[in-house]
């Protein structure tokens, strides 16, 4: 008996269309593709459970005849070449006939399609309907030019696939962001976006990329954009024949703490490429914050010669003939668009602001108010008043409570009692010489000159506070609650896990489809920018496809006290009286885990006497 057998066409259908399908959003990116190839000038999606119950897609482009549309599911039959030389010269996205026969292998199809060629339009149109590839209904019907496909139960009869699908926000998430790429993409067209009948996305044609930007997040968002565009320079860069590269990218200003908002295309394709994004970043070096990524929309436009489109099964890599010259171009295109926009804000700005003497964080005004705000005392976080966990008072009465309990030998009461001794404020064993550079406190002790990062230290201070008694804190309904925008990639994410911020004390609610309200924050981070933050967690959520629950909830908990903490705290360059000092190298005294701010840096160092006195020879051994 022969080991190998021959697989039939229907289960090589089943199996093939893991290639070309592995989410809903590939199922989306391909058939509005087959629609702009079909010449639509208005697209609408319909999606429900993020694509998994249903995906319908609706264009007014030239349609099928009744013999394409039995012909289009098919495997391998195109419109689009006749043989392999023709992917040379190919401008259409689809080509290889493989998609709708994918899809169709693995859902229940509905196609209602009528033809309308250069305004001569069919007497009727054709449905059908289709099983896991199989024809079951076929019919004439009245309906109007242009094609309708809806995509039900996808993979309902591959349970091996289906399972790995992800909850309806992850792949609401990724088809958000294909439609916002083709909506960047295909100014001239109409799309539209409803997910569960609520529209979403409405983006009517437009001539300019910056109202385009506007349409899919808002105004302020699209002040932020430069345009870019190497047909107006004359770089010496510019050395490949017949490339451009055009687009709007986030100015100096901006950041998000995810790549979710850069976009790049080739050739009117949108694509996922390291070395070019790679490039761009490197265009804003010396720019943003570590780890923190722009806003950009990059159209690169070369001959097709120059690149081969074919190298992926969803087509969404290309590769170059010339990578590194189209690499070097966009990164000095953007570095040279953010420098021009400086150089002309510096230009314009005629004002000036006076610098502020205490840590920003301390002060209700913002840092780029010119008013004075007098220096305070340092003060620790006062959760409702009530002692630290580790304080001694807390211990002395959990001490006298146990002393008064019969069951508790002798042996158990020292221990009890010791802990309680270890526990006393510890006699000041140094001398504060004072601050260094505004970011560090020199201490002098016996064996040598102690540094403290002030920021690293505090940082600490309130994450172990944040950690233990959060939950618990007292907090503070806002008189003008914040309202910020989101995109919906960030308000998909968001909105399910709003619990995360009413544990810690943030009270959120959706405000619209595009904007969450802040209504109340614990009192002793009222003055932090909370839209950050929120951005910052929705970042880490991302990161979560499907987690065990309760290692999700700790692990974001953690990194929202860390966040909060860093922005809470005193920050390198503030200016702290001896007082403030004395108060901070008290707390720190007091608090677990006192080496190490959360993010893993020490929050002190020991010069040694036996280091100093040997960079002075005092020593040679």
């Amino acid at each position: 008996m022969t080991k190998i057998k021959q697989l039939s066409l229907h289960e090589a259908q089943k199996i093939a269309a893991g290639e070309v399908v592995e989410r809903p959003a590939n199922v989306v990116k391909e058939l509005i593709e087959n629609a702009l190839d079909a010449g639509a000038t208005q697209i609408t999606l319909y999606l429900e459970n993020g694509g998994k119950k249903l995906i319908r897609i609706v264009d007014n482009g030239c349609g099928m005849s009744q013999e394409d549309a039995h012909l289009c599911f098919n495997q391998h039959a195109t419109s689009k070449i006749s043989s392999v030389n023709d992917l040379e010269s190919l401008v259409t996205f689809g080509f290889r006939g493989e998609a709708l026969a994918s899809i169709a292998a693995v859902s229940n199809v509905t196609l209602t399609t009528k033809e309308n060629i250069n305004g001569n339009e069919a007497s009727s149109g054709i449905k059908l309907e289709l099983d896991a590839g199989n024809i079951l209904k076929k019919e004439s019907v009245s309906c109007r030019p242009g094609t309708s496909i809806s995509i039900e139960n996808l993979f309902f009869n591959v349970p091996a696939r289906q399972k790995f699908l992800k909850k309806k926000e992850t792949e609401s998430r990724h088809i958000i962001q294909l439609v916002h790429a083709f909506c960047l993409d295909y100014l001239s067209v109409h799309f539209k976006f409803f997910q569960e009948n609520k529209e979403l996305i409405n983006c009517p044609p437009t001539e300019t990329i910056e109202t385009r930007i506007a349409q899919l997040w808002d105004h302020v968002f699209s002040k932020q954009m430069i345009t870019i565009d190497t047909e107006k320079t004359t770089d010496s860069f510019k050395n490949i024949e017949g490339l451009k590269i055009s687009g709007a990218i986030s100015n100096h200003q901006y950041f998000r703490y995810d790549r979710n908002n850069i976009f790049l295309f080739v050739n009117k394709r949108w694509i996922k490429d390291i070395q070019l994004s790679r490039a761009l970043l490197r265009g804003y070096q010396n720019v943003l914050p570590p780890a923190r990524y722009p806003a950009a929309c990059i159209f690169i436009e070369i001959d097709s010669q120059q690149v081969d489109i074919n190298i992926h099964p969803r087509k969404e890599e290309v590769q170059f003939l010339h990578p590194r010259k189209v690499a070097n171009l966009l990164q000095n295109t953007v570095k040279k668009a953010l420098e021009d926009n400086l150089s002309s804000q510096i230009q314009q700005t005629v004002t000036f602001k006076k610098e502020i003497p205490y840590p920003s964080s301390f002060a209700a005004t913002s840092q780029a108010t010119t008013s004075y705000t007098a220096p305070q005392t340092y003060k620790p976080f006062n959760f409702d008043a009530a002692p630290p966990v580790h304080s001694p008072v807390v211990l002395k009465k959990s001490i006298e409570k146990d002393f008064n309990s019969p069951d508790k030998d002798e042996q158990k009461k020292q221990t009890i009692i010791d802990s309680y001794e270890t526990t006393k404020i510890v006699q000041k064993n140094y001398e504060l010489i004072g601050q260094y550079k505004k970011t560090y406190i020199l201490i002098e002790k016996k064996d040598g000159l102690f540094l403290v990062d002030q920021h690293a230290a505090h940082e600490r201070i309130l994450y172990e506070l944040f950690s233990k008694r959060f939950k618990d804190v007292a907090t503070v309904t806002l008189m003008f609650p914040e309202i910020f925008s989101v995109s919906l990639q960030d308000m998909q994410t968001i909105a399910p896990h709003l619990a995360i911020f009413k544990q810690n004390g943030i009270e959120i609610e959706p405000f619209g489809d595009k904007q969450l309200i802040i209504k109340s924050t614990p009192v002793h981070i009222k003055n932090i920018k909370l839209s950050e933050l929120v951005q910052q967690v929705a970042s880490w959520i991302k990161e979560f496809e499907q987690p065990d629950q309760e290692a999700f909830f700790k692990a974001i908990n953690e990194k929202m006290h860390a966040q909060m903490a860093c922005k809470a705290a005193i920050k390198a360059g503030d200016i702290l009286t001896k007082e403030q000092m004395e108060k901070l190298l008290e707390d720190l005294e007091k608090t677990n885990n006192r080496l190490t701010c959360p993010h893993g840096r020490p929050t002190g160092w020991l010069l040694s006497v036996y280091e100093i006195e040997k960079k002075f020879k005092r020593i040679t051994s």
